[in-house]
């Protein structure tokens, strides 16, 4: 049942080492464009990493995280730089999740809507398909470099959504509130 999927599905943080099949990144990709999307605007843009440019990835992700806490000419620079590439690398599919933008402000924000609506679908179903994702919004996606390495405008698309994807180490387990302490009802 769906219910059950949903409330299951966790993110996941650490996968096992075998590569995502093709196939089930498709089925994972259709279900993410049948989001709601008012006006139709199928806002959504979807980047499938393959390994060459997933190296190039891990370059970015590491000099970002690396100069997040060091100067660039210090040796733990360096280990960081080291231990965020060996991270990154350990992730076995990565799919950026762009927002085409539009310039009224409603818009935009609905366009946002329909696309995290898009990325939830694509988690269903990977989570039905016993993959793991973990939609990470780090400063990889502002980064200009991961821009030009995908040939995005930063101006006209949004990163949004960097899914890291895999089939799971393990599973966390999750709890939420009473549905009851979240709820107002009114006549």
């Amino acid at each position: 049942m769906l219910i059950s999927c949903i409330k299951k599905r966790r993110s996941i943080f650490q996968f096992q080492p075998q590569s995502v099949p093709t196939n089930v990144l498709k089925q994972c990709l259709e279900a993410a464009i049948w989001a709601p999307n008012h006006r139709l605007t199928e806002p959504w843009r979807f980047y499938v990493i393959g390994p060459k440019t997933h190296q190039k990835l891990a370059s970015i992700y590491a000099n970002l995280r690396a100069k997040k806490r060091a100067n660039t000419g210090l040796s733990n620079y360096q280990v960081l730089y080291d231990h965020a590439v060996k991270k990154f690398m350990a992730i076995p599919q990565v799919i950026f999740v762009g927002q085409v933008l539009d310039s009224d402000p409603v818009i935009s924000k609905e366009d946002y809507a329909a696309c995290a609506c898009a990325i939830q679908n694509f988690q269903l179903v990977a989570w039905e398909l016993e993959l793991g994702v973990q939609w990470s919004t780090g400063p990889i996606l502002t980064a200009a470099e991961t821009a030009n390495l995908l040939g995005i405008d930063l101006a006209k698309t949004s990163l949004i959504a960097a899914l890291y994807i895999g089939y799971p180490k393990a599973i966390p387990t999750s709890s939420r509130q009473n549905v009851k302490n979240l709820t107002c009802y009114y006549d």
